[in-house]
C-alpha cells in the first residue's frame, strides 16, 4: 500500500502461508535411505532440514521417529558431559590409579609378609600361624 509516495508496512501477512507437510507421504525407501546417511555421518539433521524443506519445529521429532523404525543401530540420546562432569571424571579416575597403586603394595606387602612366615617357621622350627580347627 503506497500513500503519496511513501510504502507502508503491514502487519497483514496475506501470501505467506505456513505449509502443512504430511510425513507420512514420504515413501519408506526415502525414509530408509534418510535414516542411514544420518546414522553414517553422511548427513547432519540441519542438512536434512534445509535440504528437505522440513518443518523447523518437527524435523527433530520425525527423524528420531524414523530412526526408531528404519535404523539398524540403537540410538541412545546421552547428552554430553559438560566441563564440570569432566573435570570429576578426571578426578575419579586419578584415584581409581591412586588405590589401584595402593591395592598392588597391599598384595606385595602380604606376599612379603607370607615368605617371612614360611621363612621364620622353616629356619626357626616357630608355629606362627593359626592351625586350622585349633582352640585359644
Amino acid at each position: 500500500m503506497k500513500k503519496k509516495g511513501i510504502a507502508m508496512l503491514t502487519n497483514s501477512m496475506d501470501g505467506f502461508v505456513l505449509k502443512q507437510i504430511n510425513y507420512n507421504d514420504y515413501e519408506v525407501s526415502f525414509r530408509r535411505w534418510l535414516v542411514h546417511q544420518i546414522d553414517d555421518g553422511k548427513m547432519s539433521l540441519d542438512e536434512v532440514r534445509d535440504r528437505f524443506h522440513l518443518n523447523p519445529q518437527e524435523y527433530r521429532r520425525i527423524i528420531s521417529k524414523w530412526q526408531e523404525r528404519y535404523s539398524d543401530e540403537l540410538h541412545l540420546s546421552l547428552s554430553l558431559m559438560n566441563s564440570k562432569e569432566r573435570a570429576d571424571n578426571k578426578q575419579l579416575e586419578a584415584r581409581i590409579k591412586e588405590l589401584e597403586k595402593q591395592l598392588e603394595y597391599a598384595k606385595m606387602k602380604d606376599i612379603a609378609m607370607n615368605t617371612l612366615i614360611d621363612v621364620a617357621e622353616t629356619e626357626f622350627k616357630i608355629s606362627i600361624r593359626k592351625k586350622a580347627g585349633s582352640k585359644q
